[in-house]
């Protein structure tokens, strides 16, 4: 299990207010960040149009802030983005595109989105696989967007050992170290699988988790959690190193404690 740099506290931070104000779970946010930029809210990716803290791709972007730019004291830059009959997102002033996917660079923004994002691709998925998703499959939703998510879990349980390059060739060209093992094509099942394995992210020494999360966890509920399976990307075995050291079973248990993110409407019952 690999560990991964830990964030800034800045930037830990700005994802804590972002779980509070999306209601995306906070474990989801930190290991999705770390996953997709190693909290580097400036990091490009070479291969796409992808950016920012949580990689998003020009028109994903696009999209989350047309949908819900409003929501976040961004309405103005939400009212510039028009959406064509063929689905396609744009904005007239050229200019005014590229500071709108500027903003993914910003880290509470991106943060925020990523919330939102992943609100819809519960959604999404739970209509599509006939049960609530888990937090790895949720950041398969983030990688592969929530349609090729779903059609990626139900091939791995119809035909498991299909090769994924051919079902996704497109994300197979771009992200080659997620569907070649060398240069063997991995199958569907290895994919999902590594798409939701564990990570260890280190916290920084005065990591603090969102409020609402502190007071929702009784202490009965301190104990040593158990190993899990689908979920693994937010592990049920949470190895997260503080100054040096390792995180108490109390702070590991609330971690583990945290269920996936839940779609909106589920939020405002």
């Amino acid at each position: 299990m690999s560990t991964i740099s830990p964030p800034g506290e800045a930037t830990h931070a700005l994802i804590a207010r972002a779980s509070r104000e999306t209601g995306a779970n906070f474990d989801f946010m930190v290991r999705t960040a770390a996953r997709e930029s190693n909290f580097d809210p400036n990091a490009r990716a070479t291969t796409s149009s992808a950016a920012g803290l949580y990689q998003f791709l020009d028109q994903t972007w696009l999209a989350m802030m047309s949908r819900h730019g409003g929501e976040h004291d961004l309405s103005r830059e939400a009212g510039m983005i028009e959406q064509s009959e063929s689905g396609r997102y744009t904005v007239s002033d050229p200019a005014e595109r590229q500071r709108i996917l500027d903003l993914r660079f910003d880290a509470g923004v991106a943060a925020r989105m990523a919330g939102e994002l992943a609100a819809e691709n519960a959604s999404i998925l739970q209509s599509r696989i006939g049960r609530q998703p888990t937090s790895g499959e949720l950041y398969a939703a983030h990688f592969l967007g929530a349609g090729g998510a779903s059609e990626l879990i139900n091939a791995a349980t119809d035909t498991p050992t299909a090769r994924a390059d051919r079902l996704f060739p497109a994300a197979a060209a771009a992200n080659r170290n997620v569907f070649y093992d060398g240069g063997q094509p991995r199958t569907v099942r290895d994919v999902l699988a590594g798409l939701t394995r564990e990570e260890a992210v280190s916290m920084p020494s005065r990591a603090i988790l969102p409020a609402e999360t502190m007071e929702s966890v009784s202490p009965l509920r301190f104990q040593s959690p158990a190993p899990g399976q689908g979920a693994a990307f937010m592990s049920r075995r949470i190895g997260i190193a503080q100054g040096g050291g390792t995180l108490s079973p109390a702070v590991v248990a609330i971690l583990a404690s945290l269920e996936a993110p839940r779609g909106r409407d589920e939020r405002e019952n």
